[in-house]
Formats: structure tokens, C-alpha cells, sequence
């Protein structure tokens, strides 16, 4: 018998019947022979992908991972070759500098294609790549360099208590996570370009950035979990399918529009010696002296790679920032202990002229101890990132956990919003909003297990952008107003595509009496 002599029928079962060999086999193996069988697991994640699919589509991967852990310990395995680790100690390990744990498949789903081929420091996985391009401009992101804009990112914070001081007024609710989101994107726009995008004046998001990032994160995020052979076609299986997601193209090439926009504008004002914006000292001002400069074209940083820096930073910094901003004012309403305490404290240091308003960064980092914890708990409990981090073991394999070992070639990563919630270093109370706990005992250790803003040579290169504006804007927020939650007993919604944002948080702004006139 061949196989032109069977019929359709007789194929067909012949195909499923090889289907199910095949199957049982893969079963068979991923259970009992792989080589990460020993790690607990759901059964569906040992043996599929489809099990970290569904719960990345699901936005809730934090919480599912938070039970995983604690019902099996610090090693899961969350798919046939991936596992999660919740041991503080393997942040070292895995993201450290001394070995080359390239990003995963993960990232590739993010990778916007560009004519110089860079995918930006977040996406590029070739480390020696990644290494070479956040070198060249490392110095315009540092917190010497933010704080020479520190006069611009004032202005932005008069604008931001303006607004917020007529919502008060009018007695407006206001939904706290777009609000302080369109104040991100203005400081960012003060900091890159040298001036405002002007949301927070409109009370609008312009140019639909955030609606292009909120609509396209679930795309990434999912994608990223498929094998990257599967991740072109699903995003191309999506576009078609999805309105939200075309539109978000859409206005994400409006985006890159904008972003090139600005970049060129501010190059013809660098150019004109008699204009006001020539004396600022931005960031794209900085770039572009790298650029120009003598050592532009041995670097090979020209205008289409700060094309490609002014791009990214629209899509990714002002989320997390207005999410960190969001968790701290959140778990304060929550808690009017601490809320009054805090209130006490920054009450205190602006009646002594200890702070000043506008707030310094470094008043607020040095003057206001308890602020500082609140701030640290809040995202200690909700960093911005919520998925795990997924990195590949290389050459020689690395044991974690004391006594789990992991061969080459496989993904571990570590999830912020897990670690962070580890019982032996942040205590018993660790699922807690606790403040106190920064202040009454050694912080080094729970520094070391915080991982907000990555760690090692991959940790976020606008992390002093996002800290800046927290200890500017929060203090005088709080000093000038009473923030009150609508609706007080209901726990916040959040979604978690990578960014793991709170939404629909209500609140109303109140103006407290007795203290000194707006600016």
C-alpha cells in the first residue's frame, strides 16, 4: 500500500493519528526527560506555551505568578523552556554585568523597524550593540544633566498646580492616571525638545500618543510570549482583526511623525543665534552637539539615531513614570495614617524653609525622609513593569535558588512585582503598604531586591527622568491640595501588558486653607 493509494479519509486519520504520537511524545518528554522537569509547574506550562499566553492576554500575570510562587517556592516553570525566579539574590545573577545574559525572543516584538537598524536600548538584545549605543548617550541621561533643566521642569509643575488648583475649584472628578501621564509627557517634552507638548493646557492627549501606546502594549506584551517564529504573523493576524490596533499604528506613525518633527525644529532654533530656546540646555540639544561634534561620525551616532532616541522615549517613559506618581498618591489615600503623617512631614519642611516651592530635587531627596519611603513602598508593591524580565542562561548553565540548575541556552527572568514582595526581606507584613519599614531597619537589603528600574547594565536609561519629576511635582502636590479618592472602599482595576497600569482611579482635588498662594 502507498500513500496515493489511500484515500482522503484513510490520510486524514492517518495525519491525526501521527499528530497524537507526536504529542504524547512531547508530553512524555517535557514531563520526564526535559531537562527543566524537576522545576513545579502547572501542567499546561510544562508542556505548552499556551499557558503563559493566556495569562499574558489575561492582564493579570503578576497575581497568577504571586500564587505560583508562593504555593512552589522561588523557581517556577511557566513554559516548557522558561522559568520564573522569585529569589532576591538571582537579580545579581542574571542581570549582572559580568556575564552575557542576552534578552530573549521576548523583546524582538518590540523592535520598530528604522533606517539604521537599532532597536533602541530597550529592544536590541546584541549586548555588545546595546553597550556601545547607550555609551554615547549615557551623559545626557544623567541626573546632573536633568537637573540642569530643573528651571523648565518647574514651569511644568506651575502649569500642572494651575490646572489642578481650577479642578478643585470646580469641584471637577478627575482621573488621576491620565492627568499626571500628561504632565510625564510635557516634563519630557521640556526635557528632549526644550519645550512643553502642551497636554496638560488642553487637558488632551495629544497626537493620540497614549492612545497608540495603550493599544498596542497587549499586542507586544502577548506576542512577545509566542515563539518568535509565530510573532510576525500574529501581529499581522491582529492588525488585520483588530480596529483598536490599526488605529494605534496609525497614530503611533503619527507619533514617529511628531517625534522627527520636533527633533528638526529644534536643530533650525540651535541654528538661530537670536532665539530664546538657543540657551536651553536639553537633552536633544546634548545629542546633537555628540552628533555634530567631532566624534559623530567615528561613533556613528547621526540624526536618524536621535530619531530613533526621540521615538522611543514618547512610547515608554512617561507611562512608568505616571504610574509610579499614581501608586505613591494610591496607596496614600488608602492608608490616612500615613497619608496625615506624610502631610505632617512636608507641612513641616516648607513652614522651616527647609523645601522650598518650587520643590528642588534635592530638598525633596534630602529633606523628606518619610516622603522618600512612601515613594519607595509604593512602588516596592506596584512597579511600573509587571511581567517577568526573561533573559538566556549562556555557556555553562547557572544554578539559582541555592541549588536549582538551569543549562544553557534556556530563558529565567525575574518579575519586579513578585521579588518585590518576598516575606525574608521586606518582612512578614510584605504584601503590606508599609512605609515604616524603610525607616526602622537597614534599607540595603531591600534596596538589593528591588528591581523598578531593571539592574546592571540594563537598568532603565530614564530612570533619573522619572525620579525627578516624582520628588518635584509629589511634595507641592500634597503641600497645596487634599487628594480624595471617589470611591474609597473599591480597590484600584490594573492592567498589566508590561506596563502594569491602574486605571479608572477617580479622585477629587480639594485646595487646603492656611497655606501660601500658588505661584
Amino acid at each position: 500500500m502507498t500513500l496515493r493509494s489511500l484515500s482522503t479519509l484513510q490520510l486524514f486519520q492517518l495525519a491525526t493519528v501521527g499528530l497524537i504520537i507526536y504529542e504524547a511524545s512531547w508530553i512524555i518528554y517535557c514531563r520526564f526527560f526535559h531537562p527543566l522537569r524537576s522545576i513545579p509547574r502547572p501542567f499546561l506550562a510544562s508542556v505548552s506555551r499556551i499557558w503563559i499566553v493566556y495569562h499574558t492576554a489575561t492582564g493579570r500575570m503578576e497575581h497568577t505568578q504571586r500564587a505560583l510562587h508562593k504555593r512552589y517556592g522561588y523557581m517556577v516553570r511557566i513554559a516548557p523552556d522558561e522559568v520564573a525566579c522569585s529569589d532576591p539574590q538571582a537579580i545579581k545573577v542574571i542581570y549582572s554585568t559580568k556575564r552575557d545574559y542576552a534578552k530573549s525572543e521576548f523583546y524582538d516584538i518590540r523592535a520598530a523597524p528604522n533606517e539604521v537598524r537599532y532597536a533602541g536600548h530597550f529592544a536590541t538584545r546584541d549586548e555588545k550593540v546595546h553597550s556601545e549605543r547607550r555609551r554615547i548617550v549615557n551623559q545626557a541621561y544623567s541626573m546632573s544633566s536633568i537637573l540642569e533643566s530643573e528651571p523648565e521642569i518647574d514651569d511644568c509643575t506651575r502649569v500642572f498646580i494651575e490646572a489642578t488648583r481650577t479642578f478643585a475649584q470646580q469641584k471637577t472628578v478627575v482621573d488621576l492616571g491620565p492627568w499626571l501621564t500628561k504632565y510625564a509627557f510635557d516634563v519630557l517634552g521640556e526635557l528632549f525638545y526644550g519645550r512643553m507638548f502642551g497636554m496638560m493646557r488642553e487637558n488632551r492627549d495629544l497626537h493620540d500618543i497614549g492612545r497608540a501606546v495603550d493599544a498596542m502594549l497587549p499586542a507586544f506584551a502577548v506576542g512577545g510570549t509566542l515563539p518568535s517564529y509565530l510573532q510576525q504573523a500574529f501581529l499581522i493576524s491582529t492588525y488585520l482583526l483588530s480596529n483598536s490596533l490599526r488605529d494605534a499604528v496609525t497614530a503611533s506613525k503619527m507619533v514617529e511623525t511628531v517625534s522627527i518633527q520636533a527633533v528638526e525644529q529644534r536643530i533650525r532654533e540651535l541654528k538661530d543665534k537670536d532665539n530664546q530656546l538657543n540657551r536651553k540646555h536639553d537633552m536633544l540639544r546634548k545629542m546633537l552637539e555628540i552628533s555634530d561634534g567631532p566624534r559623530g561620525p567615528a561613533l556613528n551616532f547621526t540624526h536618524k539615531h536621535i530619531h530613533v532616541e526621540s521615538h522611543i522615549s514618547l512610547f515608554a517613559r512617561a507611562d512608568t513614570t505616571s504610574i509610579a506618581m499614581l501608586s505613591t498618591l494610591y496607596y496614600l489615600m488608602r492608608d490616612p495614617r500615613v497619608y496625615a503623617k506624610l502631610q505632617q512631614e512636608i507641612d513641616s519642611a516648607f513652614a522651616s524653609g527647609r523645601i522650598s516651592d518650587p520643590v528642588s530635587y534635592q530638598e525633596a531627596t534630602t529633606q523628606l525622609p518619610y516622603f522618600r519611603a512612601c515613594v519607595e513602598e509604593a512602588m516596592r508593591l506596584h512597579p511600573g513593569v509587571g511581567l517577568t524580565a526573561p533573559r538566556i542562561v549562556p555557556r555553562g548553565g547557572v544554578t539559582l535558588a541555592s541549588d536549582v540548575y538551569i543549562p544553557a541556552g534556556y530563558r529565567v527572568g525575574v518579575n519586579a512585582a513578585v521579588v518585590q514582595y518576598d516575606r525574608d526581606v521586606f518582612g512578614p507584613d510584605a504584601d503590606q503598604y508599609n512605609p515604616d519599614r524603610w525607616l526602622d531597619r537597614d534599607p540595603v537589603p531591600m534596596e538589593r531586591a528591588m528591581f523598578v528600574f531593571g539592574h546592571g547594565a540594563r537598568t532603565c536609561i530614564g530612570k533619573n527622568i522619572a525620579l525627578c519629576e516624582i520628588y518635584k511635582l509629589l511634595p507641592v502636590l500634597l503641600w497645596k491640595f487634599q487628594v480624595r479618592l471617589v470611591e474609597s472602599e473599591k480597590e484600584w482595576t490594573t492592567k498589566n501588558f508590561w506596563f502594569n497600569k491602574p486605571v479608572g482611579v477617580k479622585v477629587l482635588f480639594e485646595e487646603r486653607r492656611g497655606l501660601s498662594s500658588l505661584p
